[in-house]
């Protein structure tokens, strides 16, 4: 196979890129699929394979990426649970499995090796002048993106995320996008506060709220989580060279309860028996004088 596929960023934020096989899976998915649609021959008979698809195997899989049949089944169903990678249960056979990246066209256009063929040409013609345009395009992209707002794909990335990381019920979905995208604050910087505002909250075993109730512009913990700095922890300095106060009046209340049922015989006994330290504090050396 030839060629490359693009990578975006954006899958920093997503949760999978915490789970290294799941991780490597999808990129090897990517890798594999098809650019465009491709006929091939299975007994006998036509079979399309579409754009973003490809056909394969468990062991396949397995030898080509170094994950096990296990693992490869596991980052299989996760992919499918998170709506990345799905199977075909029309198109798969005993013989293979036929997988389909979802939004594949979202991640890999169509025009970029028509656009890059071209943008090569222009660079070596004038590669001073298409600088300059390249970074007046760049701010251009960034000022539109500061004024838009948060999309609905954007938030479909973040509810992922949100999912991966809450211990109760996640909350209302439509009511939450709604929320998401009247939020003034980046897809970055709501993925941020998420993760401050939940460790917070595990890290002093409260409950958190619901998405809805976490992203409500009124409520502003977006805000507050992005403003949140973790308090220092209290530094105490133990003098080691002052001595020890040892209190012994637990110690003195059982020698006066024992004392109390013995006679001298059991006392002298009981004596003999305390500990060290014990013996050394003088208000139990005098109750057992006393029992004398």
């Amino acid at each position: 196979m030839e060629g490359y596929i693009k990578l975006h960023r954006k899958i920093l934020d997503n949760a999978i890129f915490r789970k290294p096989k799941v991780s490597h899976l999808f990129n090897y998915c990517l890798l594999r699929a098809n650019w465009s649609d491709k006929t091939i021959c299975w007994n006998g008979q036509p079979l399309v394979v579409e754009r973003g698809s490809f056909i394969t195997g468990r062991k396949q899989i397995a030898l080509e990426t170094g994950l096990s049949e296990q693992n490869v089944r596991y980052a299989l169903r996760t992919l499918h649970t998170f709506g990345m990678v799905k199977p075909s249960s029309e198109k798969s056979t005993s013989k293979f499995t036929y997988l389909t990246i979802c939004n594949y066209n979202d991640y890999q256009h169509l025009e970029d090796e028509a656009n890059q063929q071209s943008n090569q040409q222009v660079t070596s013609n004038q590669p001073a002048s298409n600088q300059q345009v390249t970074t007046d395009k760049n701010n251009n992209t960034n000022n539109t993106k500061e004024t838009n707002k948060n999309t609905k794909e954007d938030f479909e990335n973040w509810w992922v995320y949100w999912r991966s990381l809450i211990w109760r019920p996640e909350g209302k979905k439509q009511q939450a996008l709604v929320y998401y995208q009247q939020l003034k604050f980046t897809p970055e910087q709501i993925t941020e506060a998420t993760r401050k505002y939940l460790d917070s909250r595990r890290a002093t075993n409260t409950y958190h709220q619901s998405a809805e109730g976490f992203l409500n512009p009124k409520q502003k913990q977006v805000q507050q989580a992005l403003e949140y700095v973790p308090p220092k922890p209290v530094v105490v300095e133990v003098n080691r060279d002052a001595p020890i106060e040892i209190s012994f009046k637990n110690q003195r209340d059982v020698v006066r309860r024992n004392l109390a049922q013995m006679n001298k015989q059991e006392a002298q006994v009981e004596w003999e028996e305390l500990p060290e330290s014990w013996r050394q504090d003088k208000k139990i050396q005098q109750m057992f004088s006393e029992k004398n």
